[in-house]
């Protein structure tokens, strides 16, 4: 399988922020964002529904993003996951 290329520049952001759909929502904090999407870390337990490809609403203060897709979730160290958002068109 060929890997994609990321195409749009990441930059730095670390802010906290919630992600929340119907079946439950977590804490987090934000890692990077580009125009695509971004990388969010949390230490919480994802929801049991909280699996690639449902759509959840993210909450960032003093930012306005649109709903966003999840891509991809990888545990991290420190029982820490990271999880790979897409933002969807408004």
């Amino acid at each position: 399988m060929k890997k994609k290329i990321r195409t749009d520049k990441r930059i730095p952001l670390q802010k906290e922020c919630i992600l929340f759909n119907d079946f439950g929502l977590i804490k987090g904090q934000t890692v990077d964002t580009s125009t695509m999407g971004f990388g969010v870390k949390t230490d919480s337990t994802l929801p049991f529904d909280f699996k690639n490809g449902c759509e959840v609403t993210v909450i960032v203060s003093g930012e306005n993003f649109p709903q966003a897709k999840l891509i991809w979730t990888k545990k991290d160290f420190n029982n820490t996951t990271r999880l790979g958002l897409k933002f969807l068109p408004a």
